[in-house]
């Protein structure tokens, strides 16, 4: 799913107890920048200090840089992320066809302080670093300003730039000293049958749950509602695994299918149906396939006026520079009531629009505002979005 970092490790080993050291491998070590396959070095991602600010600064010509992509996300309850993407013109020497073209640099913002964009001011910006926080300025007053910010420049021909070049001795030299990759670890066996389609199903529910930021897709289905489908399912697909007799087995796991779905409302049942579509599953699921889901929960539905939380905004700025030019696109997820008083919240995603103008500022994240025909409103200025 993702490489092993210090939490996750952490995390496993109090999982796992006095056996964890034995099973959980140690947590790799971080490189620097990486060889390509033609032995050129490759831009790693790092911390954003006045160091690397400076030498950004000498490689890109970051005046003219554009904002491509903006997007702002309360994380937790009060934690505020960032991340942008920018078109920035190189500023060394390179021929033929990437002569002229831009390259994307990437910002990650751990903690946001102040937001102040504007798309109609989004040309240029400025880094500015020091000890405690970063600023990431645009055009004549926007700006971007946090702490935990880090960069990557997406340029394969970095090895050609100032830094590239300081970086390439020192990169072969540490591609000479690593050791080989990881081996893999061989699976016990191809899976067959219902234990097939139990794996599947498992694993296509462990990555909804992880993509449920997707800004596009939050609120189709709850993760909340797929964990409690999926309670305890790692106990029993072990108890299971463990019956000897291939039929016995083969059936019990058709058994613990049954029982997931079984477990669902007709939101995630509808799920496991579009899920399971296109498969040789129907011999086991006959009822959810033929698309008779249980009606025992009336489906929730999000009123589209009413008090609402602003989790999540995104710009995407038109892009005309390869073969198949993108519209712009601005998408909001809001946290809204599914019904009366005291009822839960649930992200709700407004039909998502193509902007002539996008503006955006940290108190639009601040408390409770209101949706009302689409139009999300927080205060004077705090989000304008002005439709083509």
């Amino acid at each position: 799913m993702s490489e092993l970092g210090a939490s996750r490790r952490e995390w496993m080993l109090g999982l796992l107890g006095p056996d964890g050291e034995r099973l959980v491998p140690p947590v790799p070590e971080p490189g620097g920048p990486a060889l390509d396959h033609e032995g050129h070095v490759q831009p790693s991602v790092l911390r954003l200090t006045a160091d690397v600010a400076g030498e950004l600064a000498l490689d890109y010509l970051l005046p003219r840089a554009e904002v491509q992509r903006l997007r702002v996300e309360v994380r937790g309850e009060r934690q505020l992320t960032a991340s942008l993407t920018l078109a920035v013109p190189r500023d060394y020497p390179v021929e033929g066809r990437a002569a002229g073209h831009s390259v994307n640099m990437s910002v990650d913002v751990e903690r946001v302080a102040e937001v102040l964009f504007d798309s109609a001011e989004a040309s240029g910006i400025a880094l500015q670093a020091d000890a405690d926080m970063v600023s990431i300025r645009f055009g004549d007053g926007g700006v971007l300003r946090g702490c935990g910010v880090r960069i990557r420049v997406d340029d394969w021909l970095w090895y050609r730039s100032r830094a590239g070049r300081r970086a390439q001795a020192q990169a072969e030299a540490a591609a000479q000293a690593a050791p080989g990759p990881r081996e893999g670890r061989q699976p016990w066996g191809p899976l067959h049958g219902s234990s097939r389609i139990a794996a599947e199903v498992l694993r296509d529910a462990m990555l909804h749950v992880r993509s449920v930021g997707h800004p596009a897709s939050v609120g189709d289905v709850s993760p909340q509602d797929v964990c409690d489908a999926f309670d305890g399912a790692g106990k029993a697909v072990v108890a299971v695994g463990a019956l000897r007799a291939p039929w016995v087995r083969d059936a019990a796991f058709e058994r613990l299918v049954e029982e997931w779905v079984g477990r669902c409302g007709v939101e995630v049942q509808r799920w496991f149906r579009d899920m399971l579509h296109g498969r040789a599953l129907r011999a086991v699921l006959p009822r959810l396939l033929d698309g008779e889901v249980d009606a025992r929960t009336v489906p929730r539905e999000v009123e589209r006026s009413g008090p609402a939380m602003l989790r999540l905004a995104r710009y995407s700025a038109p892009d005309r520079r390869g073969p198949m030019p993108q519209p712009g696109e601005a998408v909001l997820n809001l946290a809204m009531p599914c019904g009366d008083a005291g009822a839960p919240w649930r992200m709700h995603v407004p039909q998502p629009c193509e902007p002539a103008r996008f503006q955006l500022r940290t108190e639009a994240f601040l408390g409770t505002g209101r949706l009302d025909a689409g139009d999300f409103e927080n205060g004077p200025d705090a989000l304008r979005i002005a439709r083509k």
